[in-house]
């Protein structure tokens, strides 16, 4: 595939970063990547919980990085263009210092992510937190891309998309039959997810767990492995309410 810079080069996809950029450097490191060959793909929420999200964004877009859309980046989206649930101020946006430390250039770039990327190729999609089986990816719905993080049987058959765990649900990754393998975030309680056609990539960086990467040959998905550090501290206290 030609998403990557170079010949032999690599998909480097990293899971919820949240303002974690010691962490992602370190993944990097790690991960031996090279911006000439590598791609770097994120799985969304660059920012909050971490000390160091307007940086996040500004290294990705210096590597040239792709990403889809967060509900943590969406949210700062609301409070930049004051919509949503901060239409009247941004008061209770506990992140406003962001607002001032983003340029025009950064929030235009995180305004533009798309909400999936795909490369039918391997065939391989990236969504934030999640799709509802059976359904075509056109008709996702944006609240399940960006929040969903369980499904469960619906009347008449199909499948509801959940954001928390109810009685009768499972995760949708368990759920989720192919044939494109999802790579996704957002589920930082259930940590590393690795189902058949489904990878979750979430393991509570800004928790003080881990930064995850998978990393993809271009051109065979079979020749995939995970690249794992350690988060230096726990920079937020995971609610159970606020998890994700």
């Amino acid at each position: 595939g030609d998403v990557c810079p170079g010949v032999g080069g690599r998909l480097i996809i990293v899971g919820d970063v949240h303002g974690c950029l010691h962490e992602l450097r370190e993944l990097l490191a790690k991960a031996s990547f090279d911006k000439q060959l590598d791609k770097l793909i994120l799985v969304g929420d660059l920012v909050h919980k971490g000390p160091s999200s307007a940086d996040v964004v500004r290294f990705a877009r210096k590597l040239g990085a792709l990403a889809v859309r967060g509900n943590h980046d969406d949210q700062l989206l609301e409070a930049k263009y004051r919509v949503g649930r901060y239409t009247n101020g941004v008061e209770k946006y506990q992140y406003r210092h962001l607002l001032d430390e983003l340029d025009h250039v950064d929030i235009t770039w995180l305004q533009e992510l798309p909400l999936s990327i795909s490369l039918p190729w391997l065939p391989l999609l990236v969504v934030h937190a999640g799709l509802v089986p059976g359904v075509d990816l056109a008709e996702q719905k944006f609240k399940d891309l960006l929040w969903m993080r369980d499904v469960a049987p619906r009347e008449g058959g199909g499948w509801q998309a959940l954001e928390k765990r109810a009685p009768g649900g499972r995760a949708w990754a368990e759920a989720w039959a192919g044939p494109q393998h999802v790579v996704f975030g957002h589920d930082a309680k259930r940590k590393l997810q690795q189902a058949a056609f489904a990878t979750g990539l979430d393991t509570g960086c800004c928790y003080g767990f881990h930064l995850t990467a998978l990393v993809v040959d271009p051109d065979d998905l079979q020749k995939r492995s995970l690249v794992q550090v350690k988060a230096a501290c726990e920079y937020a206290a995971p609610d159970s309410k606020k998890t994700g």
